[in-house]
């Protein structure tokens, strides 16, 4: 309910604003235009890390399509520093989904002329079509992932009801600007820093504990029984752990568990990175194992090779999309006989353990 008086309030609100009952006259003037040329664009990514990152072809596409147009990009304030060196944007403002800050972005955006269009890629409703209108755009791209009336009459174009994966239904979004949206680079991602190449003499295989929720954690204890098999069989292989600073505590048990032995052999990085820094760790790996994870999305972009564990995600959707050759996906089942134990615990460390053998075979033949 407080959701849904949310949407009435703006609503109400921008029938008084804009002098109009909604926004559908846009479509009509879209229609219309005999060029699409648009000058000055802002985009809005202001949700998770790999959100962003299954936004990026969709950007690169319509930088690409608007080479000489201004662009900002309006993300989440954490991934600031990550984003501003980015090629496919001109300027980065952020923002926090909030109605409060609303003026500050208006302000922002505002700085640098009045947009011609906005698309919203990801972003909470509804204070993101509300700034994106009152920011003065004329014409209002968004991703929904629901109907709703009360959205859908102040878009020109609106995505809602697709079956497939997160990256081409940005694409089908912007289809109707020109955009290229069919060959195969269209659907790669890219990160928005500069990574090294460097020469190693080990393998480096890295491990991401963490997940948005716990039902998204494959079990500490199943690491560690991968972690030894690797260890014990080659005394050169390095592990890698990553994650954010709310990964410190797996980190910490997994540490416990493993035979100390092999403690030398670990590279704790878990907290102790920036995006940035992270984005070149991960470019140096041999293989990141991983949930449905935002460093899962980094690895993908940069060509890096993954086993990732699926049970309550769907890879259909959010999963490897580009260069399948990379990358195996384990999908566990969700079966009444095994609802007593973890829901990730469907999927065995010897299963894990056999696909990073085939990846390594594969990559080093």
């Amino acid at each position: 309910m407080e959701k849904y008086l949310k949407h009435k309030l703006v609503d109400l609100f921008l029938k008084v604003y804009t002098r109009k009952a909604d926004f559908t006259q846009s479509r009509i003037e879209f229609n219309k235009l005999e060029e699409k040329k648009f000058s000055n664009i802002i985009i809005y990514s202001t949700t998770a890390l790999g959100d962003f990152l299954m936004n990026t072809p969709a950007i690169h596409s319509i930088r690409n399509r608007f080479k000489d147009a201004f662009i900002t990009l309006i993300c989440h304030q954490n991934f600031k520093s990550f984003l501003e060196n980015g090629v496919d944007w001109d300027r980065v403002i952020t923002w926090n989904n909030k109605i409060n800050n609303v003026p500050r972005l208006l302000k922002e955006i505002k700085e640098s002329g009045t947009p011609d269009i906005a698309i919203i890629l990801h972003s909470h409703n509804p204070y993101d079509y509300l700034s994106a209108i009152m920011s003065g755009a004329k014409f209002i791209f968004r991703d929904n992932y629901s109907k709703n009336e009360l959205i859908e009459k102040w878009l020109t174009n609106y995505v809602d009801e697709y079956t497939g994966h997160i990256i081409q239904r940005k694409l089908e979004l912007i289809k109707p600007l020109g955009c290229e949206t069919a060959s195969k680079s269209c659907i790669e991602m890219r990160v928005p820093c500069h990574v090294n190449s460097i020469k190693k003499d080990h393998l480096s295989i890295g491990f991401q504990m963490g997940a948005s929720s716990s039902e998204r954690c494959w079990p500490v204890r199943n690491f560690v029984q991968v972690a030894s098999y690797i260890l014990h069989n080659d005394n050169t292989t390095q592990i890698v752990l990553v994650g954010s600073p709310n990964d410190i505590q797996l980190q910490q048990e997994f540490i416990k568990l493993l035979p100390g032995e092999f403690h030398s052999r670990v590279n704790q990085l878990v907290g102790k990175t920036t995006l940035v820094e992270l984005t070149q760790t991960i470019n140096e790996l041999d293989l990141l194992v991983t949930g449905d994870t935002g460093p899962m999305h980094i690895a993908i972009a940069l060509k890096v090779p993954t086993v990732s564990l699926f049970v309550t995600a769907a890879p259909f959707a959010t999963g490897p999309y580009q260069d399948p050759e990379l990358h195996k996906v384990i999908l566990g089942s969700i079966m009444s006989l095994n609802k007593k134990i973890h829901i990730m615990d469907v999927i065995s460390s010897d299963m894990v353990i056999s696909e990073i053998n085939k990846v390594l075979r594969v990559r080093y033949k």
